[in-house]
C-alpha cells in the first residue's frame, strides 16, 4: 500500500471508541442502537450503565448519533473532566462552543444576573442542516463527576442545576426573581408566558455499572433518575459475528483494502472470545458473551496484518494468518507490550516520512530519532505508566505540556502514541491537548508492568549495593595483601641482620595479630549486615550475603569458634524460614490486591485473610527467633509487620464494604427484576450474589448484619436460587 494510506481511516479502532465519522463500520448493535435511540427520543432523562469496555461511548457515538439525527434531534457530547474549575463553567463553555448552535433567544434577558444551566438551554438554538432541532445532552462518563477531585460545592451546584432541567422545574432562585419583577411592572404577560415554558432537551448519563450505585447521591434531587435506565450488554455470538465480518467488506477509504474471513477462521475467533476454547469450557455462565474491546483488539491486529503484508482486496483471512489460537491469545495478553516493541520503529516512520513530505523537523524530533529502541521504548514506558495513572490505579490525564516537559519529548512522540500505538487519547480541551491511557482494559497488563519494572529497578539498586559492599572489600583485603608483601621483605632482610631479627619478628608477629583480629571484625561484619537485611525484610540481599559467607569456610569457623559464637549455617536456615513466611504474606496480599482490580471481591477477602493469618504466624515466628525480646531486639523490626498488618486490616475493612455494597446492588436489583417476574435477569443477578459469599465466617456474618436477615447470606442466596430455577422451569 501506498504511504498516503497510513493516513486512512481503519476499519476497526481497537481500544479507542468509534467516532461519529465510523458509523458505517459500526456493527453488531443494531438492536441496542434502535431501543436506546427510541428510549432517549420518548423520555427526557435516560441512564445508559455497562461495565468498562462494553462500547458505550461507540454506541452512543457511531450508533445513537445518526438515527438521533435523521429525527431532527442534535446530540451534544459532554464531559465533567476537568476539576480545576466549577463542572457547570466547562459544560458551559462546550455548550457555547458547540457548531451545531444557530442562535440565541434574547427574551427576557437579564443582564448581569448569573444564568442556569436551565436558562442556557432555553436560549440557545440548535440547527442541523440549516433547520431547527431538538438538543440531546449526552453527558458521558459521568462518574467522572464523583470520581475526580471536584469540590463538593461544584458537584452540589451541578446537580442541582441537572435535575431543575431533568425534572422540567425552573430554578426557584430564578422563579422567585421573575415573580418579584412581574409585580413591579418589570416584565409582562408575554415574557412570563415565554419564561413559564420548559426547554425542549433529552438527557443521556452515561456511566460505568460498577458505578452506577453513585447515581443514589443525585436520586434526591432527580427522584425518577433510574427510571428509565438502560444496560448496554456484551455481544452474543451472532452480534460478534457482525461486528467482525461487516467492517471487513465495507467499501470506502480505509487504510485497508476489503477482505473476508474464512468460516473455520470466523468460527475460532468466535469461540476464543466467548470462552469456548478454555478448560472449563461449557460450565461458564458467560460463554456466550463477547466484549466488544478484546473483539475489536483482535480484528485490530488482523487488519493491521493486511495493511504490514500488503494484501489484495477480498483476501480470505485463515487461521495461520493470525497464528491461530495462540496469536489471539497474544493479541489480548500483550497488546500493551506489543505496542511498545513497536513504536520505536512506528517513531522514525513517522518523522522519515514528515521528511519526505517536505516538512520540518524540529531539533528534538531529529535527537529523538537518533536513540536507541530501547531508550524510546523505556521513555513511552515510564511516561504511561508514571504520569498516566493515578496512585489509587486509575487512569490520569495529563496536559501535553507537562509530559513533553518532564520526559523531554516532542508532540510527535505523544501522537505516535496515540495515532499508530493506540495506546494514548487526545483529548482538545480549548486551548491545550491533553493524554490518558486509551481504555481501562489496558489498566491491568500497564500496572503488571509498573510493578515488575519497579521490583526490577529495585533489585538493581540492592544488587549495585552489593557489589559496591564486595568492592570495598576486595579492596581492603589488596591492601592487607600488600602490608603483608612488604613485612614478608621486611623479614627477609632481617634474616641477613642478626642484630635487627628479633625486632623484626615483633613486628611480624604484632602485624599478623592485628590481620587475624580485621579478618574476624571483616567476617563479624559481614555476618551483622546480613543480619541487617533481615532486620529490614530485605531478604534476596540476605541471601546474596550469607551465601557468600557460606562460600567461605574459614569465616564461617572463625564466627562459629570467636565470641559471639554464630553458627552461620544454622543461622541462615532460620533466615529461610523468616524469608518463606514472608513470601506467603506478600504473595497472597499481592494476588488479593490484582482481584479487587478485576473486581473479584469474595476471592480477594479470603486472599487477604489468609495473608492476616500468615503474617500472624510470620510475627510468631519474629518473637520465637528474637535474639532479645526484653530489649526489643528482633531478628525483623516489629514496626514493619504492625505496618503489613494495618495495610492488611486496612485492605480487609475496603474489601469488605466493597464486597457488602456490590451484594446490596445485587440483592436490590434481583428483588426488583423478581418482582416484575423476569427470571432470566433476577437469575443472572443471583449468580452475581453467589459469586459475591464470603469465605470467612466473620466477613458472613458482617454480610447478614449489613442484609439484616436472619439466616446466612449463603443459606439465603441458596434458597432464592432454587426458587428462581424452578420460576424459569415453570415459565
Amino acid at each position: 500500500m501506498s504511504a498516503s494510506a497510513n493516513h486512512l481511516p481503519r476499519r476497526y479502532p481497537g481500544l479507542r471508541p468509534f467516532e461519529r465519522s465510523q458509523s458505517a463500520v459500526f456493527h453488531g448493535r443494531q438492536d441496542d442502537i434502535t431501543r436506546l435511540t427510541n428510549l432517549i427520543l420518548r423520555e427526557r432523562l435516560v441512564v445508559l450503565f455497562a461495565k468498562s469496555g462494553m462500547g458505550k461511548t461507540s454506541l452512543l457515538q457511531a450508533g445513537c448519533a445518526p438515527e438521533m439525527e435523521r429525527q431532527d434531534f442534535v446530540p451534544v457530547f459532554l464531559r465533567t473532566e476537568r476539576s480545576d474549575r466549577p463542572i457547570l463553567t466547562g459544560i458551559g463553555e462546550m455548550l457555547d462552543k458547540n457548531p451545531q448552535i444557530g442562535g440565541t433567544d434574547n427574551t427576557g434577558l437579564r443582564p448581569g444576573a448569573p444564568q442556569t444551566l436551565w436558562e442556557k438551554m432555553k436560549r440557545l438554538e440548535f440547527d442541523l442542516n440549516g433547520l431547527p432541532a431538538t438538543p440531546v445532552l449526552v453527558l458521558d462518563q459521568f462518574e467522572e463527576a464523583f470520581t475526580l477531585s471536584h469540590t463538593d460545592e461544584s458537584r452540589r451546584q451541578f446537580f442541582n442545576e441537572l435535575a431543575d432541567l431533568a425534572n422540567e422545574t425552573m430554578p426557584e432562585s430564578l422563579r422567585a426573581n421573575l415573580l418579584e419583577q412581574f409585580e413591579y411592572g418589570h416584565i409582562d404577560v408575554q415574557t412570563m408566558q415565554w419564561w413559564e415554558q420548559q426547554p425542549n432537551v433529552r438527557i443521556v448519563l452515561s456511566i460505568r455499572s460498577d458505578f452506577l450505585h453513585m447515581i443514589d447521591r443525585v436520586s434526591k434531587n432527580i427522584p425518577g433518575i433510574l427510571r428509565n435506565r438502560y444496560e448496554l450488554l456484551p455481544l452474543d455470538r451472532e452480534k460478534a459475528r457482525i461486528a467482525i465480518v461487516n467492517p471487513a467488506q465495507e467499501q470506502g477509504q480505509y487504510a485497508s483494502p476489503p477482505f473476508l474471513y474464512a468460516p473455520e477462521a470466523l468460527d475460532e475467533m468466535l469461540n476464543f472470545l466467548s470462552g469456548h476454547d478454555s478448560e472449563n469450557n461449557g460450565s461458564s455462565d458467560k460463554k456466550d458473551e463477547i466484549e466488544a474491546v478484546n473483539l475489536q483488539i483482535i480484528c485490530q491486529d488482523v487488519e493491521e496484518r493486511i495493511i504490514d503484508y500488503h494484501k489484495e482486496a477480498n483476501f480470505q483471512v485463515d487461521s495461520p494468518f493470525y497464528e491461530g489460537k495462540e496469536g489471539l491469545r497474544s493479541s489480548i495478553r500483550n497488546f500493551y507490550q506489543n505496542q511498545l516493541q513497536q513504536f520505536p520503529k512506528a517513531l522514525s516512520d513517522r518523522i522519515n516520512l514528515k521528511k519526505q513530505q517536505g516538512v520540518n523537523i524540529s531539533g528534538l524530533d531529529e535527537h529523538l530519532v537518533t536513540q536507541s529502541p530501547e531508550q524510546l521504548r523505556d521513555t513511552a514506558r515510564r511516561l504511561i505508566e508514571e504520569s498516566l495513572i493515578t496512585p489509587g490505579n486509575r487512569r490520569n490525564s495529563v496536559v501535553d505540556d507537562t509530559l513533553i516537559s518532564e520526559y523531554h519529548i516532542s508532540p510527535d512522540f505523544l501522537d505516535t502514541l496515540v495515532d499508530k500505538s493506540r495506546l494514548l487519547r487526545k483529548e482538545p480541551r480549548l486551548d491545550d491537548f491533553y493524554y490518558e491511557i486509551s481504555h481501562d482494559t489496558l489498566l491491568p497488563a500497564i500496572i503488571e508492568s509498573r510493578n515488575a519494572r519497579r521490583d526490577k529497578e529495585q533489585s538493581d539498586r540492592e544488587k549495585a549495593e552489593y557489589l559496591k559492599q564486595l568492592a570495598d572489600e576486595a579492596r581492603r583485603r589488596e591492601a592487607v595483601e600488600a602490608e603483608l608483601i612488604a613485612t614478608r621483605r621486611q623479614r627477609k632482610l632481617a634474616r641477613t641482620v642478626a642484630a635487627t631479627s628479633f625486632l623484626s619478628l615483633l613486628v611480624c608477629l604484632g602485624f599478623a595479630m592485628w590481620f587475624i583480629n580485621e579478618y574476624v571484625e571483616n567476617a563479624r561484619g559481614q555476618l551483622d549486615q546480613a543480619e541487617v537485611y533481615v532486620h529490614n525484610e530485605l531478604y534476596n540481599a540476605a541471601d546474596r550475603a550469607y551465601d557468600d559467607l557460606i562460600a567461605h569456610p574459614r569465616r564461617c569457623w572463625v564466627l562459629e569458634n570467636t565470641k559471639p559464637h554464630k553458627d552461620v549455617c544454622a543461622e541462615y536456615e532460620v533466615v529461610k524460614k523468616f524469608h518463606h513466611a514472608f513470601q506467603v504474606v506478600d504473595n497472597n496480599f499481592t494476588y488479593a490486591d490484582s482481584l479487587m482490580l478485576v473486581n473479584h471481591y469474595a476471592l480477594a477477602l479470603k486472599h487477604y485473610r489468609v495473608a492476616e493469618d500468615s503474617l500472624k504466624a510470620y510475627q510468631q515466628l519474629n518473637a520465637h527467633f528474637s535474639h532479645d525480646t526484653l530489649n526489643n531486639h528482633f531478628r525483623v523490626k516489629p514496626e514493619l509487620i504492625e505496618d503489613k498488618a494495618e495495610l492488611i486490616s486496612t485492605r480487609i475493612v475496603n474489601a469488605n464494604q466493597t464486597l457488602i455494597r456490590e451484594f446490596k446492588i445485587s440483592q436490590r436489583e434481583y428483588e426488583s427484576f423478581a418482582e416484575a417476574r423476569v427470571w432470566g435477569q433476577a437469575l443472572r443477578n443471583l449468580r452475581r450474589m453467589k459469586q459475591l459469599l464470603p469465605k470467612h465466617p466473620s466477613d458472613e456474618a458482617d454480610l447478614q448484619n449489613a442484609l439484616k436477615i436472619n439466616e446466612l447470606p449463603s443459606t439465603y442466596v441458596q434458597k432464592e436460587l432454587a426458587k428462581c430455577e424452578a420460576r424459569l422451569r415453570a415459565d
